[in-house]
């Protein structure tokens, strides 16, 4: 019984991977996990409980990461910290995938976007009171970006080292984009 819920996760990123989350059934989880339906009700209420669980679960894991990625992108590349990194999205990757890459969360990408706003916050001791609109909107926009640029680099099959994500980033947040295309 201990190994059934493991398998009604992966079979729910496996059936992820060819279909929207919202037209994956409890039917077609527990017919391709080979397991009873009650079974899948023993460890989820329905669909969106699973759904909620599992962005939970990818959000529980960038609040432990956070603070080391918003080291890497502020103060450089450290490999220890780089390979902390390259860990977290490998370990997280078919979740990455469904949640930010395809934006098929129930609400994930508006969670995770609070969540890196306020974590960011904190870590770059930004006092609220002094957040003018201009300073939200850049805020929105420098972490809207950083996780498109993630979910684009693992679309692309990690194109590049991680060290050098994360150099690129840092530029376009120093520099800006232009900078790099010029």
């Amino acid at each position: 019984m201990r190994e059934a819920k493991p398998k009604i996760i992966n079979t729910f990123i496996a059936l992820s991977k060819t279909e929207h989350i919202q037209k994956i059934s409890v039917n077609s989880i527990v017919k391709k996990a080979k397991i009873n339906r009650s079974t899948f009700y023993y460890y989820f209420e329905n669909m969106d409980k699973l759904i909620l669980e599992l962005e939970d679960l990818l959000l529980e894991e960038f609040n432990r990461i956070h603070q080391t990625l918003f080291s890497v992108l502020t103060s450089g590349v450290d490999e220890s910290k780089s390979k902390k990194v390259d860990d977290f999205f490998h370990k997280n990757q078919d979740l990455i995938e469904i949640f930010i890459l395809k934006k098929q969360g129930i609400s994930f990408y508006d969670r995770m976007l609070k969540l890196a706003i306020k974590n960011d916050i904190m870590m770059a001791k930004i006092d609220l009171n002094e957040m003018t609109i201009r300073k939200k909107y850049a805020l929105q926009y420098l972490v809207n970006g950083q996780l498109w640029l993630i979910g684009y680099w693992l679309k692309n099959q990690r194109e590049m080292p991680i060290e050098e994500l994360i150099e690129f980033s840092r530029s376009i947040i120093t520099k800006g984009a232009i900078s790099e295309i010029l």
